[in-house]
């Protein structure tokens, strides 16, 4: 196993792409810093960096290790947090670990677990760690969590999926847009209009893709990005309509432009991911179903946002 020092070195040099000022900030000498390193990819038995000039030049190793490194070295981060709340008397049942991608965590935990402290006036420890979707298999098999607020169905052996609700994927359109009369858009409608859409591979990606194939029909994407709320926002800044599942603010929106149906049989499941063999009890059972109560309230807000106008 690396140690935890040189993976730490390995994440800093990654980022700040030269090794002489992270190891100055690390103190230690460029030459301990390059040894450590040398010594990592022994360890992992990986190439991490092409030596080149007294540069170091990440390989395509390096950079898939990377996000797993900061993902390890983020646990660890979490452990004072966690020893503190030990020495103060919380007991396992008083900490409670929540995983959830980042759309979700913005618009639903928030308001979730100020309801929570409000009725239950507990102390309850609470650490909330924020993960890209497409990393859920990851999440599952690392077990550091004890609920995860996420879209549903997710396949791994050591979980167990809980739905909680569908939402509708949706159109962002102007407000003066010869389609924003329509309560649902037709994606026929849609084949000629230039869109902004969350950078492929995403899950909703391949869920609006699922929708163009079944008609037999191409997006024409003009501009992506890996969030939903960018891609919006560049959308209508560009002049481009954005499919999305309207898990995002709505303020958005503003007094130019609509929300619309898409009209399709394709939803987006909503809903929690609990560990297989063990069961969401005491303060974790009472924080998910506050949980459970927002995405149920946030679901009606939508409605009343698509049937508006």
């Amino acid at each position: 196993m690396p140690k935890i020092a040189s993976l730490k070195l390995f994440a800093e040099v990654m980022q700040a792409g030269t090794i002489a000022k992270v190891a100055e900030q690390m103190h230690l000498t460029p030459s301990a810093a390059s040894r450590k390193l040398s010594a990592l990819e022994r360890d992992l038995e990986l190439k991490l960096f092409r030596r080149e000039r007294q540069r170091l030049v990440p390989t395509e190793a390096a950079e898939t290790l990377l996000p797993e490194a900061m993902r390890a070295l983020s646990v660890l981060d979490e452990l004072p947090r966690i020893s503190d709340a030990i020495r103060d008397g919380a007991t396992k049942e008083q900490l409670v670990r929540i995983l959830s991608f980042p759309r979700l965590a913005e618009q639903i935990l928030p308001t979730a677990i100020q309801h929570y402290y409000r009725e239950t006036r507990s102390e309850t420890r609470i650490n909330i760690s924020v993960e890209a979707r497409h990393n859920i298999k990851r999440w599952a098999a690392s077990r550091l969590f004890d609920i995860a607020l996420t879209t549903v169905p997710v396949f791994h052996p050591g979980v167990r999926g809980e739905p909680i609700i569908d939402f509708p994927l949706c159109v962002i359109l102007p407000r003066d847009h010869a389609l924003s009369g329509e309560r649902e858009v037709p994606v026929q409608s849609l084949a000629r209009e230039p869109l902004s859409l969350i950078e492929s591979g995403a899950i909703l990606r391949q869920r609006i893709a699922r929708v163009f194939d079944s008609a037999g029909l191409t997006p024409d994407v003009r501009q992506e990005s890996g969030k939903v709320d960018v891609s919006i926002r560049v959308g209508l800044a560009a002049g481009s309509l954005s499919i999305n599942d309207g898990i995002f603010p709505k303020a958005l929106l503003g007094q130019k432009y609509v929300l619309r149906r898409l009209k399709t049989q394709q939803s987006v499941p909503v809903g929690f991911v609990v560990p297989r063999d063990s069961e969401v009890e005491g303060a974790a059972a009472f924080i998910k179903d506050a949980i459970r109560q927002e995405v149920l309230a946030y679901r009606n807000d939508l409605d009343k946002v698509l049937d508006a106008d």
